[in-house]
């Protein structure tokens, strides 16, 4: 079902029965939109979690080309800020890509109770995302760089299912070239003082290397898990059931019982760990 969230259109999920304390809410990747993480959030709700997408680019400031192509990273964590106050209440952020990177600033926020971030592009990095002589002249003219094609994008998407393969790229849209900018750039400094955090990498993503990424992790202070075999698209296909396999347990471990909606005589009755 679709309600505002704040000023936000927001995709919402809520499963009967609700199994835990806090919703996720979803943050998509570059060239991505809530509709990609349909298959994300509809996972999700099958096993107990209240999800919201919220589409932050749908807002009055956004309606113009203009401010579509000076869209910024700290645009995208101001937007997500405003979509948390108005949810008012904790909550767990869940990011892919671009939108991995910014759970992972998220996490910063008081009300942010963990984030987790699938194949996180990662700050200071170029990727092939950022390169190449169109993607160069559009950041150096501050335009919007058009989604990957040929061998990159087969790249981007090669762990979708293949029938969902053409929905999604069709669904694909131009990106700001200010927003893959500051990510290349690396002027992203994150606090230590956070909520817990895991990232979830692909060893095949050549859009966020796995060496890279874990060398992220280890600068602040998340959790790692790779997924092998797979590339940047963890969210579908056979990588999805993975790595949110690798959420539920992350999030389990570092949340502990107060994750879970249970009333206190089957507190009594939970084993312990």
């Amino acid at each position: 079902m679709e309600e505002l969230l704040g000023r936000f259109p927001c995709a919402v999920e809520r499963p009967e029965p609700l199994k835990f304390a806090w919703p996720i809410i979803l943050l998509p990747d570059l060239f991505s939109s809530v509709r990609h993480l349909a298959v994300v959030r509809g996972y999700l709700a099958t096993i107990g979690w209240e999800v919201y997408a919220p589409d932050l680019r749908v807002t009055a400031e956004m309606e113009s080309a203009r401010a579509q192509s000076e869209f910024s990273f700290s645009d995208l964590l101001a937007l997500s800020g405003q979509a948390l106050d108005a949810l008012g209440r904790g909550a767990i952020i869940l990011g892919h890509g671009a939108g991995g990177l910014a759970a992972l600033k998220l996490a910063e926020r008081a009300e942010v109770r963990a984030a987790v971030a699938y194949a996180p592009l990662l700050p200071g990095f170029k990727s092939r995302l950022s390169t190449g002589l169109a993607a160069r002249f559009s950041i150096w003219r501050r335009g919007v760089i058009g989604p990957p094609r040929g061998r990159k994008l087969f790249e981007f998407v090669a762990d979708a299912d293949p029938f969902q393969r053409d929905a999604i790229i069709r669904m694909m849209a131009p990106e700001s070239a200010k927003l893959v900018s500051d990510i290349a750039r690396g002027e992203i400094a994150f606090a230590p003082a956070a909520a817990p955090r895991l990232i979830v990498a692909g060893d095949s993503d050549v859009f966020a290397p796995l060496d890279k990424s874990e060398a992220l992790a280890k600068s602040i202070g998340a959790t790692f898990a790779k997924i092998a075999g797979r590339g940047h698209w963890l969210v579908g296909g056979r990588a999805l059931e993975r790595a949110i396999a690798e959420t539920q347990r992350f999030l389990v471990r570092s949340l502990g019982q107060e994750l879970l909606l249970l009333y206190p005589e089957e507190w009594k009755n939970e084993p312990d760990d």
